[in-house]
């Protein structure tokens, strides 16, 4: 909240408003440099030689270093990055311009655009939790594959408000379409696309932001463990969707430990592919 994102610098006139003095405030360093070493302990000596945030971390985990390169971490809630290269683009759709990266003092730091969902995994809960349509998280994906559309239905988790790109704390969710044909694996089924929807609505305001297209959706996060949610997603943006092994803890990839900066990273065949189907986004009324 008080470095300038161009100089990275910490911002006179932002310090000034918060009246902190900047003397209080720590040397801002880069990602990727030798900031001391261990001093005790079985690490003793050890270089400390990178620092990243767990959005950044799992941005560069995924090996998201080019302009348009873009992750969504599926958790309890989303997170999605999106590179927008070595100037930060200003947002005019509800996003958050924020540095990715800095590999190092003398090299150029990199942007990205942020966007972030409230509801991701929680849905899934609320339904196991809340309606006990099942007993375990990880029965969600048979139960929506059970049925090959939501027959109409669709899902607003918007259990807390909703976050990017409208910014409405006042939202509420809802559950829409209901006929007597509906039944548990239509909700099943419309609670897993939501959480692709909000996902497709962000990278259209990040597309619209930045004017870079981007041709594969890079995921991780404890959600992507459901091969059927990654297809829908895939489906529903129209793109590939690539996950990698050990999805789920991707920002140790980041290895921040590492002198070299070495990205010891295996990818897996992109797994998902769009199909030929037309998913309209929902309008929110």
């Amino acid at each position: 909240m008080l470095m300038g994102l161009e100089s990275l610098a910490w911002d006179d006139k932002l310090c000034a408003f918060f009246n902190i003095p900047k003397s209080i405030l720590p040397q801002i360093a880069s990602s990727a440099e030798v900031y001391g070493y261990f001093i005790e302990g079985p690490l003793k000596g050890v270089p400390i030689c990178g620092c990243l945030g767990d959005q950044s971390a799992a941005l560069v985990g995924q090996n998201c270093l080019k302009q348009g390169m873009a992750k969504n971490t599926y958790g309890t809630g989303c997170f999605l990055l999106y590179n927008t290269g070595t100037r930060p683009s200003v947002s005019h759709h509800g996003l958050l311009t924020t540095v990715a990266y800095q590999l190092g003092p003398n090299r150029e730091a990199y942007y990205a655009l942020e966007g972030s969902i409230a509801v991701g995994g929680q849905v899934v809960r609320w339904l196991r939790d809340k309606l006990g349509l099942i007993k375990e998280s990880k029965e969600i994906g048979a139960l929506a594959e059970a049925v090959d559309s939501t027959a109409g239905v669709y899902f607003v988790p918007a259990f807390n408000g909703l976050y990017a790109p409208h910014w409405d704390p006042t939202a509420r969710g809802l559950i829409i379409g209901l006929t007597q044909y509906s039944d548990k694996h239509h909700i099943a089924r419309a609670a897993l696309e939501a959480v692709c929807y909000q996902t497709r609505e962000i990278l259209e305001a990040m597309s619209k932001d930045s004017g870079i297209s981007i041709s594969t959706l890079h995921v991780d996060g404890g959600m992507t463990v459901n091969d059927l949610l990654l297809q829908l997603q895939a489906d529903i943006i129209g793109m590939q969707v690539g996950k990698t092994f050990h999805c789920s803890n991707i920002f140790y990839n980041f290895t921040p430990l590492s002198l070299s900066l070495s990205l010891c990273l295996i990818y897996l065949p992109p797994l998902y592919h769009s199909s030929p189907r037309v998913h309209p986004l929902p309008t929110l009324l």
